[in-house]
């Protein structure tokens, strides 16, 4: 019952808020890169995050209902996780948002594939495609690296395990902080 009231307060004073056009953050790395570290690293850092929120999955981005997820948008300043990362969001939101910032998280591919696999099991009960997940963030590699070739300084490609990850984040964004660490969530 508290998490029902603390989930219809957040949306409460979510929707209070005027809604902001300004630049943002977002994480746009492959699941299981660090997304939700990097989303913790946000807040951290002053943001206000929103990740992975079931609802605008199924509801607005399984629809193509862009303009939904796009207003929501409006209410927060860095995100993580879906529908963010998605090839076609990042140009959409690249343009409604401009001058925002992008992060990519890379992670190597035995250590992402052993992620995959064990996460993916442990919520359906089932492995997973691993030949097929691997082509996939493959492919979603290439785009980001494509996409933002001629403009290096919009985004930061790092991982989260370095361990100079959340100063380098820090820098890139402009914030000064005292934390050094990268948090570590989601541990599968």
């Amino acid at each position: 019952m508290r998490t029902k009231i603390r989930h219809i307060l957040f949306d409460l004073k979510t929707a209070l808020r005027k809604p902001r056009y300004s630049e943002k953050v977002f994480c746009i790395g492959y699941y299981k890169t660090g997304t939700s570290s990097c989303g913790k690293a946000f807040e951290l850092l002053g943001y206000r995050n929103r990740s992975f929120d079931r609802k605008l999955w199924r509801g607005h981005y399984a629809n193509k209902n862009f303009f939904k997820i796009l207003e929501h948008a409006t209410k927060f300043d860095s995100f993580d996780d879906a529908p963010w990362l998605k090839e076609d969001m990042i140009p959409l939101l690249d343009k409604v948002f401009p001058r925002s910032k992008f992060v990519y998280l890379e992670r190597d591919e035995e250590s992402w594939l052993k992620s995959l696999n064990n996460w993916t099991f442990k919520q359906t009960g089932k492995y997973p495609d691993l030949e097929k997940g691997l082509a996939d963030y493959r492919k979603h590699r290439a785009f980001v690296l494509d996409y933002f070739k001629d403009r290096p300084a919009d985004i930061l490609i790092m991982r989260v395990s370095d361990e100079d990850a959340f100063v380098k984040l820090a820098k890139f964004l402009g914030k000064e902080t005292t934390h050094t660490k990268m948090p570590h969530e989601n541990k599968t």
